[in-house]
């Protein structure tokens, strides 16, 4: 079975799209998926599946955060530091300053025309769809 992770994104979920990146402080709970979603504020609908193809840890407060990217290809290096700029000028930025954060390097796998929701309130934390669940069609 294919899982999904499902994670609320709230201010960030502009930042995750343009660049296709998402952080979160590390380590935190997830169990390991090949697939994430995102959902949006005020009901949580989900509108792209993702496929996680890349993790890597990194300090986003560290200076010359470049020399940590060298393993990378130039587009995923300026999809990683485009992101952290773009986030560092929001009002959510960083806000774990004792914590390294976990990188996703994403790619867009499935449009989700449906836009599928939580059934109820949309919660404040994560959770998990099977790929069939998000992928059926149903709201």
């Amino acid at each position: 079975m294919r899982q999904v992770l499902s994670i609320p994104a709230g201010e960030t979920i502009q930042n995750i799209k343009v660049y296709n990146v998402h952080a979160y402080p590390h380590p935190r709970n997830y169990e390991k998926s090949e697939y994430i979603t995102f959902r949006a504020p005020k009901g949580g609908k989900m509108d792209m599946l993702y496929k996680v193809i890349h993790e890597i840890v990194l300090d986003p407060r560290k200076n010359n955060i470049e020399n940590d990217l060298t393993h990378l290809d130039n587009d995923a290096k300026d999809r990683i530091l485009g992101y952290i700029h773009a986030r560092k000028a929001t009002r959510f930025g960083f806000e774990k300053e004792d914590k390294d954060y976990m990188f996703y390097l994403l790619k867009e796998e499935e449009p989700l025309s449906h836009t599928p929701r939580p059934k109820g309130k949309n919660t404040a934390g994560h959770t998990y769809y099977t790929y069939g669940e998000i992928t059926s069609g149903k709201e």
